[in-house]
């Protein structure tokens, strides 16, 4: 069971790494030829980069769930003594403004670790992985995995593209005559996606690819319609994905739905869509939701209100403010095992979790270093019953099937 006081039983004294490290002459970010690693004492500099305005502005609540996974952290102590110095930019969604606040993290900050969020990472890689700087990402594109090619990133979220097989399979067996499709952003997200229908024998009738933020989907249903596309894969964030469906149930078409992984929770569709607009849809989920029912007396949940209480008042309990409490539990956990406090210490210990507890993941799940330098390799299939998401099998490993190589 998920605490945040837990001390993992392989955390090494940071005091060792350090003096480790002045010995070697190493930056205390793993990169050559910087300073001189700080006292043992000194805080641990995190920073992260979200877009806490324009369109995608809903997801800078995971920067509030972060903070307050930190704050809880420090006040219980830190990180063998020492503290968790974590803030926070807005990049509005801008590539351009990631790579810069990403700089400013870098040089000015000198942090071991930036925390991004989405498809704009992509081009953010070269700068941080030059400087020699782990970089943690809120994203499933595929193009995420690419840890030979930049050794300092790793994605969080697990690959979208494991996700359409699983999404694949299902529908094969399920619905092995459909008309299957699939409506996602105008981003490499959605390719990576039907990469895995693909994988999986699904190739979908008609692809729909829409900018964050739109909200006006008609014209787009119309299409789907005329395709005759009777099972709909929807992976699109808020506003879009509550407009979708809303529409589906005003003009009564109802093919079968399945809500990608990261735009299943209440926050992002089923309060704006309506509930009775979501019954019956399927998903394939990894994380809670503080807001579906079904959570009201888990204890990691509970313990993440209580945090979320306490040191970020102003942020909303919900699945976009979990994930930012998830990442950072993640960190410290990777950070508490480490045999050095620097960004390759950090990154060789995230590669060797195994089994790791954290609050956000379904029950059963747990944090395993795999392919692609993620962690997330556990969904569970689950069908609205118009109240909640309920379980349609125990959660599957995409290594165990053999999706994730």
């Amino acid at each position: 069971m998920f605490s945040r006081h837990r001390r993992p039983l392989l955390a090494v004294v940071a005091l060792a790494s350090v003096a480790a490290l002045a010995l070697a002459g190493c930056s205390p970010r793993g990169g050559e030829g910087q300073a001189e690693p700080a006292a043992d004492d000194s805080p641990i500099v995190i920073r992260g980069s979200w877009p806490l305005s324009g369109p995608l502005a809903a997801i800078g609540a995971a920067a509030g769930g972060a903070k307050a996974y930190f704050d809880a952290l420090n006040a219980d102590g830190g990180i063998d003594g020492r503290q968790i110095d974590f803030d926070v930019l807005d990049d509005a969604y801008d590539p351009a403004r990631l790579v810069s606040n990403n700089k400013e993290f870098v040089e000015k900050d000198e942090a071991i670790a930036v925390i991004n969020f989405g498809g704009i990472s992509i081009p953010a890689r070269p700068a941080v992985n030059e400087a020699g700087v782990a970089q943690i990402v809120q994203a499933g594109n595929s193009a995420m995995s690419d840890v030979d090619g930049f050794p300092y990133t790793r994605a969080f979220w697990p690959d979208v593209t494991w996700e359409g097989h699983l999404q694949a399979d299902y529908i094969t067996e399920n619905f092995p005559d459909a008309k299957v499709g699939y409506v996602g952003f105008n981003n490499d997200l959605t390719d990576s996606q039907v990469a895995g229908l693909a994988a999986g024998g699904v190739e979908p009738v008609k692809i729909i690819t829409l900018p964050p933020g739109q909200a006006d989907v008609a014209s787009q249903v119309t299409e789907l319609q005329a395709a005759g596309v009777d099972v709909l894969i929807a992976t699109i964030g808020a506003p879009t994905m509550g407009a979708l469906l809303s529409y589906l149930g005003q003009i009564n078409y109802h093919p079968a739905v399945f809500i990608g992984s990261t735009a299943a929770d209440a926050q992002t569709t089923v309060i704006p869509a309506g509930a009775a607009n979501v019954t019956d849809a399927y998903s394939y989920q990894w994380f809670k939701d503080p807001l579906d029912p079904a959570f009201a007396d888990d204890e990691a949940i509970q313990q993440f209100r209580d945090d979320l209480d306490e040191y970020s008042p102003d942020t909303e309990p919900n699945a976009l403010s979990l994930h930012g409490y998830g990442i950072a539990a993640a960190i410290t956990t990777a950070l508490r095992e480490a045999d050095e406090i620097s960004s390759d210490g950090f990154l060789a210990s995230w590669d060797a979790l195994s089994g790791a507890d954290n609050p956000m993941l379904v029950d059963g799940a747990a944090l395993t270093a795999g392919p692609g330098g993620r962690l997330i390799y556990e969904y569970q299939l689950k069908q609205f019953d118009g109240e909640t998401w309920v379980a349609l099998d125990e959660p599957v490993s995409v290594v165990d099937e053999g999706i994730a190589e």
